[in-house]
């Protein structure tokens, strides 16, 4: 009988062990690393006369709205910044036409977000956070 007892106790102290609930792994919840990449604005326009508002780092590094005339069919602008932040390009025929412009924004070589309008009181608007 005593052996019984021995064996009984020992069988539910193994079942508690092997049914006793274990800690799952947590997802880590802390911010991403932030990495530096390559961001080209691409305008292209028929006209060839476009004005163009664009985010990029001014002087001091700090993101700012740019504005620029291009006189030209296409034009790139390229820097590098952080990651996480919100980058944007838009453009217009500087006379109104139908012309077609098309923005577009490349990271890192690779094509995110691109737009175009033919609508003489409309901007191509491309804008994105990366």
């Amino acid at each position: 009988m005593k052996k019984v007892f021995v064996g009984f106790a020992l069988l539910v102290s193994v079942l508690m062990v092997s049914c006793s609930k274990k800690d799952g792994v947590k997802p880590q919840t802390g911010v991403a690393a932030v990495t530096t990449i390559n961001v080209e604005y691409r305008i292209q326009s028929a006209s060839g006369h476009v004005n163009v508002d664009y985010i990029a780092p001014n002087s001091n590094g700090e993101l700012e709205m740019t504005h620029a005339e291009v006189n030209r069919t296409e034009e790139t602008f390229n820097f590098t910044y952080a990651t996480g932040n919100v980058f944007s390009v838009s453009a217009s025929n500087l006379v109104p036409s139908h012309s077609v412009v098309q923005v577009q924004i490349f990271v890192n070589g690779i094509l995110q977000v691109e737009n175009s309008t033919t609508n003489p009181s409309q901007s191509a608007v491309a804008k994105g956070n990366f």
